[in-house]
C-alpha cells in the first residue's frame, strides 16, 4: 500500500512540474535585453525608466534600472527589499516574503500572472547545479555579461502562489495542496457557491491543472457580485 501511495504521489508531483514548466510568460521578450518599465519604491513612488531583463529566474532576485538606455552610468541595482514592485516590458514583479523553493533570500520578486481579489504569482527555479552556470552577470558592464545561450526559460520549474485579499501567500504547488487539491481550492473560493459546486462535482475545467481558470472566474464573480 505504501509503495502504491508513493507512486501516485510521485506521478502527481511530476504532472504538476510538467504543467507549470509550460506556463511561461506569454510574451516575446528577449533575455539579456533592456526594456521600458518602472519601479515602485518602498515610499510608493513610481519612477519610469528602463530595466534590464535577464530571465524569469534571475529577475526574481534583482533588477537593474537605468534612467536612459544610452546612459550606462545611470544604472542602479535593486533587490527585493528595496522595492514594492517593478515592471520590465510586460512582466510585472512584486516583492514579498515567502519561503520559495531554492530561493536564496526570504524576500524575493514574484512574477504576477493574475491581479484581483485573489492574485496569482509564479516562482521559477531549477537545480542549483545548473542555475549557477547559466548566466554570469557582469554587474559593472551588463552588455559584456557572459550569457549561456543554452539557457531556456522552459527548462525551469514553476510554482503557483496565491494571495487572497491581502492575506498570507499560499503555495498551491506544495504537496499538501496537491494531495487534496479539491478541498483547498474550494476553500479558497468558498464565497462563490456556484463555483465551489463545480469544483466539488469535478466538472471539466475545474480540477487540478486549472488553478488559473478557477481563480479568474472567482475574481470575475467577486468584482460583479
Amino acid at each position: 500500500m505504501k509503495a502504491k501511495i508513493s507512486f501516485v504521489f510521485g506521478i502527481l508531483i511530476l504532472f504538476s512540474c510538467q504543467r507549470l514548466v509550460a506556463q511561461l510568460p506569454g510574451d516575446s521578450l528577449n533575455q539579456a535585453t533592456m526594456y521600458p518599465g518602472y519601479i515602485v519604491t518602498n515610499q510608493q513612488d513610481t519612477i519610469d525608466g528602463f530595466l534590464y531583463l535577464s530571465n524569469v529566474a534571475a529577475n526574481q532576485y534583482r533588477v537593474f534600472y537605468f534612467t536612459s538606455p544610452d546612459d550606462p552610468e545611470s544604472k542602479v541595482k535593486y533587490k527585493p527589499k528595496d522595492l514594492i514592485a517593478y515592471k520590465v516590458g510586460s512582466r510585472l514583479y512584486e516583492s514579498f516574503e515567502f519561503k520559495a523553493t531554492n530561493a536564496m533570500n526570504k524576500r524575493n520578486f514574484f512574477l504576477k500572472v493574475i491581479d484581483g481579489p485573489i492574485s496569482m504569482y509564479r516562482w521559477y527555479y531549477e537545480p542549483e547545479s545548473r542555475s549557477s552556470k547559466r548566466v554570469m552577470i557582469d554587474e559593472e558592464n551588463l552588455l559584456n555579461s557572459s550569457i549561456d545561450l543554452s539557457f531556456d526559460e522552459s527548462d525551469l520549474t514553476g510554482q503557483d502562489i496565491v494571495i487572497k485579499l491581502g492575506g498570507e501567500p499560499i503555495n498551491l504547488s506544495a504537496p499538501k495542496y496537491l494531495m487534496k487539491f479539491k478541498k483547498h481550492i474550494a476553500a479558497l473560493v468558498e464565497e462563490d457557491a456556484e463555483l465551489v459546486e463545480k469544483i466539488q462535482r469535478k466538472e471539466k475545467g475545474y480540477t487540478f491543472g486549472y488553478q488559473e481558470k478557477i481563480i479568474e472566474e472567482y475574481n470575475h464573480w467577486y468584482e460583479n457580485k
